[in-house]
C-alpha cells in the first residue's frame, strides 16, 4: 500500500507544473491548462509508475509542458528548471540510485521552491526568488 501511494505521489509530483496564479486565468489559459492536464493523463496511461518508465514519463510530461504551458508562462526559466529536476529524478529512480519515495519527496521540495520563486518574483523580491532557484539548482548537482 505504501509503495502504491508513493508511486501515485511521484507521478503526480513529477508531472507538476509551477503553481497556478491566484486570480482566475483567462479562458485561453484555462483551455491550455485543460489540454496540459489531458496530456499528463495520457503520459500516466502510457508510462505507468514502475521502474523503467519514470524517465520516459518525465520526457512525455516535459514535452506536454513545452507544448501547452511554456508558450504562455510568465517565468519560462522556472518551468525549464522544473523539467530538469523531473528528468534527473526520474532517471535516478530508473537507475536505482534513489527510491520512488525519495524521488517523490525531492520533486515535492523542488515544486515548492519553484512555486515560492515564482511568488517572490511576482512580489518584486528578486533576491528571495534567487535563493529559491539556487535551492533547486543545488538539487541538480546531488
Amino acid at each position: 500500500m505504501r509503495r502504491e501511494l508513493a508511486a501515485v505521489l511521484l507521478c503526480s509530483g513529477l508531472g507538476a507544473c509551477v503553481t497556478p496564479p491566484a486570480a482566475a486565468p483567462p479562458l485561453a489559459a484555462t483551455a491550455h491548462r485543460h489540454t496540459l492536464e489531458t496530456a499528463r493523463l495520457a503520459c500516466n496511461r502510457k508510462y505507468p509508475p514502475q521502474v523503467g518508465n519514470f524517465a520516459l514519463h518525465a520526457k512525455c510530461v516535459n514535452a506536454a509542458v513545452d507544448r501547452y504551458a511554456l508558450p504562455g508562462a510568465r517565468y519560462p526559466d522556472l518551468l525549464r528548471l522544473q523539467e530538469q529536476v523531473r528528468s534527473r529524478l526520474s532517471s535516478q529512480i530508473d537507475g536505482g540510485a534513489i527510491s520512488r519515495e525519495d524521488g517523490a519527496q525531492r520533486m515535492d521540495e523542488a515544486d515548492k521552491a519553484i512555486g515560492e520563486a515564482e511568488r517572490e518574483r511576482s512580489a518584486a523580491r528578486p533576491d528571495a526568488a534567487a535563493d529559491q532557484v539556487a535551492r533547486v539548482q543545488a538539487m541538480l548537482k546531488e
